[in-house]
């Protein structure tokens, strides 16, 4: 019931006597009040179809762990929603049963919507250990608050982990890959491996230790973690990165070969070495490890 609608019943009201306009109508017509007409509007009001889509909504008690809830923004049609967090597009309509939904017109901003685990995108990996505090940002999930790991705990693409002192975390990529960050680090998952990508990930701040699932294939590229000063692009190894308060980055190669590259310049470290790469700088020629350099001071 729009507020049109409204208009002509209270025209209706205003007009004068039917008997005057029409050469069919005999005698005097029946008039109502006011109130009539009003109680008429709220009548349709309360049955239209902004009230029916309200009502026709059912709400959805996932079990607990089951799947993530997501809130349905501005401009998300079905196709986009289906894309961004089904591992297969496809089953839509499977989405749409397990939110108990038959029509897709009736998917509005501002409504939940349940991703059940068996239809969602797989995490790119998992929480194995922890120790200490560690907390978890759910970017995927549009949240902006920091909350405790929990073990098995599936992190997804723009996921964030940060550890406080004395504390680390150990996690599993989906391609089998692991890796280890200590005390005071903040890394973020940027990118799952494909076909033709790599893991990527971010190094914020902090230790992280990177154990590569080593592939037949030497020449595919297993893994990308970058920081502020460099790009460590690897193809199955054991190595270390650290990254200081100033961002400058310091990577040690324990076994296999990292290529670091920062201001368009790219070193290979080979097993047993090591590389520091200043922000801003080219990366220094790789080092016999324990013993990396320390920036100059200016």
């Amino acid at each position: 019931m729009n507020f049109q609608n409204f208009l002509i019943f209270s025209n209706l009201y205003r007009r004068k006597r039917w008997k005057e306009t029409s050469a069919f109508f005999i005698g005097d017509p029946i008039r109502f009040p006011f109130y009539f007409y009003l109680f008429v509007f709220i009548i349709l009001a309360h049955f239209s179809p902004i009230s029916l889509s309200a009502e026709s909504k059912q709400t959805i008690h996932p079990p607990e762990g089951d799947g993530i809830t997501i809130i349905v923004e501005k401009g998300q049609t079905l196709s986009i929603i289906s894309k961004t967090y089904l591992d297969d597009p496809r089953k839509w309509k499977e989405l749409l049963k397990s939110n108990q939904i038959d029509n897709p017109n009736l998917i509005i901003p501002g409504m939940k919507l349940w991703i059940p685990k068996s239809l969602g995108k797989k995490p790119l990996a998992d929480i194995q250990r922890y120790s200490g505090k560690t907390e978890v940002l759910k970017v995927s999930q549009k949240s902006s608050d920091w909350a405790g790991a929990t073990l098995g705990e599936g992190l997804y693409a723009k996921d964030e982990v940060r550890t406080f002192k004395e504390s680390e975390a150990q996690f599993l990529l989906l391609s089998g890959s692991r890796f280890e960050i200590t005390e005071n680090s903040h890394v973020i998952m940027e990118k799952g491996k494909s076909d033709t990508e790599p893991d990527e990930l971010y190094l914020r701040k902090g230790r992280i230790r990177s154990l590569i699932q080593k592939k037949p294939s030497s020449n595919q590229r297993m893994f990308l973690l970058k920081t502020d000063s460099a790009v460590s692009e690897v193809r199955g190894t054991d190595f270390v990165t650290e990254v200081d308060s100033s961002g400058n980055t310091t990577l040690s190669c324990y076994e296999g070969l990292v290529a670091v590259t920062a201001e368009n310049v790219t070193v290979n470290v080979a097993s047993g070495f090591a590389t520091f790469v200043e922000k801003g700088k080219p990366p220094l020629k790789p080092f016999t490890l324990p013993d990396p350099p320390k920036p100059k001071e200016e």
